[in-house]
């Protein structure tokens, strides 16, 4: 049983500095992965939106605000009478009139055309101007662009 015992002992404390140089040489290579992971591998970047409303007066002189979203015009809010509440017209992009400006199209309650027409011809920041009309009723006042 001696030898035995003996025997184990010294092969086990024989193949220990190999084991510990294993485990050694892992943990640096686990380390050296992670460090060139978080410093290599790109970080995604947060974009904050760029979110625009343009107030004017619609063709009967009520207050509309259509809503520039990340590139594109994506619906007009006309506020009616205090009565009733407001409608929203989600809009689509349309094509490009013959002065290079986006048009919008959208409906009103599901019956009349709302239509949009962007004359910074795509170019959209603040003090930038539309025109909305409602059943080719055009707007009193232009909607003009602000954040």
């Amino acid at each position: 049983m001696k030898s035995f015992t003996t025997e184990f002992f010294s092969s086990v404390w024989h193949k220990f500095p190999q084991q510990i140089s294993k485990l050694v040489a892992t943990l640096v290579a686990t380390f050296v992965l992670l460090f060139v992971g978080t410093i290599f591998l790109p970080l995604p970047f947060a974009h904050a939106a760029m979110v625009l409303y343009c107030d004017g007066l619609d063709g009967v002189g009520n207050p509309y605000t259509a809503t520039y979203l990340d590139g594109s015009f994506t619906q007009v809010r006309f506020d009616r009478s205090p009565d009733l509440p407001p409608v929203v017209s989600e809009l689509t992009y349309d094509t490009v009139n013959e002065q290079g400006e986006p048009i919008y199209r959208g409906a009103y309650l599901g019956a009349a055309d709302v239509v949009l027409i962007d004359t910074s011809k795509g170019n959209v920041k603040p003090g930038s101007e539309i025109s909305v009309a409602v059943d080719n009723n055009w707007n009193v006042e232009r909607g003009i662009c602000g954040v």
